[in-house]
């Protein structure tokens, strides 16, 4: 999985290296938002948004299935994985065509159609990162405390730019609270509900 992710990061710089770069570029998220958010690249069915989607999903299967030894009941075979990453893929992929569709007959969509791309791009940025984390943790000989202090930093570091993400949202949108809450709750928080309740806990 390791490998076929590489496949993916070397087709994201076959089809667009400069945009790779500037994603990889975290000093410098405004000159990417800057040149990718227009239209066309709000798109998530280019073939740079669908490899990223696969990129992101496969390193959220991946961190399960590494830290799943520090559970009950752990991983240990390749179709719990795969059964893992492809529901996550069902999820996720779910998640966002129900949010698209409801934001746009209830008119939002304009409005929120940038935010969704902000957290996505900074889902890919932290996927690829996470997923050099996980390869080092899992085969070299660098202290495994010392990678899982990064991984750690890391996920938080994801969790700030969300909150950080919504609240300046909210901070130019206020009117529309009740929205931003509704979409958390149903978006950002059930889906990992679904997921943990139908492709983890039915396994323990």
């Amino acid at each position: 999985m390791f490998f076929i992710n590489i496949i993916f990061i070397l087709v994201l710089f076959k089809i667009d290296a400069g945009r790779l770069k500037a994603l990889l570029n975290l000093l410098k998220p405004v000159v990417y938002f800057g040149k990718y958010g227009n239209d066309k690249e709000l798109n998530y069915f280019t073939f740079f948004n669908l490899f990223s989607f696969l990129i992101v999903s496969s390193a959220l299967a991946l961190g399960y299935f590494s830290f799943s030894s520090y559970t009950s009941s752990p991983m240990v075979y390749d179709f719990e994985f795969f059964y893992l990453l492809f529901g996550l893929i069902f999820i996720l992929l779910s998640k966002h065509l129900i949010a698209n569709f409801l934001s746009k007959e209830m008119g939002y969509l304009e409005r929120i159609r940038f935010l969704y791309y902000r957290n996505f791009t900074y889902a890919t940025q932290f996927s690829i990162i996470l997923m050099g984390l996980l390869f080092l943790w899992n085969y070299s000989s660098i202290p495994l405390l010392l990678i899982e202090t990064l991984i750690v930093f890391t996920v938080l570091l994801w969790i700030f730019n969300q909150i950080r993400l919504f609240f300046s949202f909210f901070k130019s949108h206020p009117q529309h609270l009740v929205y931003i809450i509704l979409y958390l709750c149903t978006f950002k928080i059930a889906p990992w509900f679904w997921v943990y309740y139908v492709f983890i806990e039915t396994k323990l």
